[in-house]
């Protein structure tokens, strides 16, 4: 049977889909304005207090107060592998700036962080160490911000993990004995 009106065809089934994405969407806010009415059973979550610790939380990056830096490999620009300790070879204490370009934060940060490095990197050490760019994205990021810090890449997230690094951008300070 040869089909006479293929594009009256088209229409109906772009009407129903329109129509259903419809019926979701109305759903989807009734649902929403249901959850965000406030009963006496539900707790509220007050996130104004400094220090505290509040049920239920989000991801969040491990503690690493007291800790020694992560024995982790990673790459310079140019394809090699170094060690994370070989940092401490410089002396000084250590600002290690964990971040990608696509990250609002990161991008928002990075001119303060180069002000930083040129006014205090005499004194400490300024690191950026990106988990996800490619070199090449990584590079053009730099140059557009005009960051001339070093620049690391953690190609499979050893240095991220090791660390326990959950949220980007993450700053670590690092003493000089690591």
């Amino acid at each position: 049977m040869v089909d006479r009106n293929p594009f009256a065809r088209r229409q109906i089934r772009t009407v129903l889909l329109l129509g259903a994405a419809a019926v979701i969407a109305v759903v989807g806010i009734s649902i929403s304005r249901i959850s965000s009415e406030k009963s006496d059973d539900v707790e509220t979550v007050v996130l104004d207090e400094p220090g505290e610790y509040q049920e239920p939380g989000i991801g969040t990056n491990r503690d690493l107060t007291g800790e020694t830096l992560s024995a982790a490999s990673l790459d310079t620009l140019d394809g090699d592998r170094i060690e994370a300790s070989k940092w401490l070879d410089m002396g000084k204490p250590l600002l290690v700036n964990i971040w990608f370009s696509t990250c609002q934060p990161c991008k928002r940060e990075m001119p303060a962080l180069q002000d930083a490095f040129e006014r205090y990197g005499d004194r400490i050490a300024f690191i950026g160490v990106n988990p996800h760019d490619s070199v090449r994205r990584l590079s053009d990021f730099t140059d557009e911000f005009g960051i001339t810090y070093p620049q690391y890449r953690d190609t499979n997230s050893e240095f991220v993990v090791a660390s326990g690094v959950a949220t980007f951008p993450t700053t670590l300070v690092i003493g000089s004995d690591g």
